[in-house]
């Protein structure tokens, strides 16, 4: 079915509303609101009604209907909750503390759902990590990719060998197992190690086991620029893999990194609409900075230098002719990414790292005196492999991506970057308010049921009676990104009323610290 088709269907059911019962009440009454019900069509004045954990009614207010709870929307809008398909604001479920699974960085933003496992680091156990998570409790809804980095790690080790038909097998069972169990679809890392020494043949006889089951094939491609295949062989490979592989192709967190790859934007999304034409499903997702988030490491170091691991780096870096290789290929890889005064140093894992978050290594480098790379090498080998923000984008290609109906919105979300804290209040404000790019009604979409329709997710997404009563009640004008580089902890503001399953999650602009997210399981 096209999208076009599947949107006028959708809308289509949100008009239809169940007539309540005389004197029937509701748990919460929503008016005076200007509805965005996710679908991308026009927005519409009107009630939403929540009862237990679904949406009672949308539209025009029942005769006699009560409420426990009433909600004076005027001047707000109301939507569903956000849905963001590639995050990490989940990693290390279910071990996460109450704080981390309370994820106030998502709710305060409008996420109630997020995605867990992106970049191929998704769990095998599937079933043990939802079960276990949702009996300790969560903020926000959560579902499952398994992961195809973590299948290749347990059954490969960090080896840069090809898979043997053995190895292939076992990880295929073990794909099989984690949808049996409710993954929504495989991601994968192919930029980071181990996932890239695999093939692509590799990985189309590993993902392909999927295929019984549905779902989505979520990639960080194995080239976002130049520094392999390039970009545009990078994005017809993910293709590839999807589409033989029987499963939607979603590329994650799209983009033309580095100043080879300037003002290509257009020429990745011909790439997907050609093999749109070919009967391949292929949508995308993509987060509002012109900085992305990655290692120190995964940005510099050549991926032959990482075979085997830290030891085996150290042992080459010991060599003087693998050094001077490795040194070359770091050079170059900086240039990729546009100088030494591009890569901030925003995040670590001990205090060893302290002195140099908020830095840049071009200032990391002169402290040192010594060239960039060399500096960088010095850090990883001390074990101070540190996240960096690396601006590496610009603000054309961005909005060439955002203005495609087949992007979505995600954050891409981790520490250190403040785009774990305020990616949609970004996007709303400068791309919706302040240039704009899109209308309120497709920045909705692109954030909710475009994103439930991708993936699956069913009875999300969407203010629709009988959906689950993930709901927002928001003034645009007042929604505020607080997060900076510098300071990329700080919560947004502005958000007023979040439900998750019908609980209150926000209330007045403030957070409840329920637990009323679920593990979602695909069926």
């Amino acid at each position: 079915m096209s999208r076009s088709r599947a949107s006028l269907l959708l809308a289509a059911l949100l008009l239809q509303s169940p007539t309540l019962a005389a004197q029937d009440t509701v748990d919460v009454l929503i008016t005076g609101g200007r509805i965005y019900d996710g679908t991308g069509g026009a927005p519409r004045d009107g009630a939403v009604g929540i009862k237990g954990d679904r949406i009672a009614f949308v539209g025009a207010l029942p005769r006699n209907v009560t409420a426990k709870r009433r909600i004076d929307a005027r001047g707000h809008v109301v939507t569903p909750g956000f849905i963001d398909p590639h995050t990490h604001a989940y990693e290390g479920l279910p071990r996460l503390d109450l704080e981390r699974r309370r994820n106030l960085s998502s709710l305060l933003q409008g996420i109630t759902t997020v995605v867990l496992g992106a970049d191929g680091r998704g769990p095998l156990e599937v079933k043990r990590v939802l079960d276990s998570s949702q009996t300790l409790g969560l903020g926000t809804n959560t579902y499952a990719l398994t992961g195809f980095g973590t299948v290749r790690s347990r059954v490969m080790g960090n080896s840069s060998a090809p898979a043997t038909p053995a190895q292939i097998e076992a990880m295929r069972t073990l794909i099989a197992t984690a949808m049996q169990q409710g993954a929504y679809g495989v991601g994968s890392g192919l930029f980071y190690v181990p996932q890239t020494y695999a093939t692509t043949d590799e990985v189309v006889a590993v993902v392909s086991a999927a295929k019984p089951f549905g779902g989505v094939y979520d990639t960080h491609q194995r080239d976002e620029s130049s520094y392999s295949i390039g970009l545009f062989a990078s994005t017809r490979e993910a293709i590839r893999i999807g589409c033989e592989s029987g499963l939607t192709t979603n590329i994650g967190h799209i983009k033309t990194l580095g100043v080879d790859m300037w003002g290509r934007a257009d020429s990745v999304l011909a790439i997907m609409r050609e093999a749109r034409t070919r009967g391949c499903t292929v949508v995308a997702d993509q987060y509002p900075w012109t900085a992305s988030g990655t290692g120190l490491s995964a940005a510099l170091m050549p991926r032959w230098a990482q075979a085997g691991g830290r030891d085996s780096l150290r042992l080459r870096a010991a060599d003087a002719e693998q050094r001077a290789r490795m040194l070359a290929d770091m050079r170059e890889n900086l240039r990729r990414r546009g100088g030494d005064s591009t890569l901030l140093l925003i995040d670590g894992d001990d205090a060893k790292a302290a002195p140099y978050i908020g830095k840049t290594l071009k200032q990391v480098a002169a402290d040192a005196g010594q060239p960039a790379v060399e500096t960088a090498l010095d850090l990883v080998l001390r074990g101070i492999d540190m996240g960096v923000a690396s601006f590496n984008m610009t603000e054309a290609d961005i909005e060439v991506f955002m203005r495609d109906p087949y992007v979505m919105t995600s954050s891409d979300g981790s520490d250190g970057h403040p785009r774990l804290f305020a990616t949609y209040p970004r996007k709303i404000r400068r791309y919706v308010l302040d240039r704009p790019v899109i209308s309120m009604a497709r920045m909705v979409e692109s954030a909710s049921g475009q994103v439930a329709a991708t993936y699956g997710l069913t009875d999300r997404g969407v203010l629709r009676a009988g959906a689950y009563a993930d709901v927002l009640v928001f003034d645009p004008q007042r929604l505020k990104e607080e997060a900076t580089y510098t300071e990329p902890r700080k919560l947004a503001t502005g958000m007023q009323w979040v439900f998750v399953n019908g609980t209150a999650a926000v209330a007045d602009g403030a957070p409840t610290n329920a637990l009323a997210g679920r593990a979602l399981r695909k069926r």
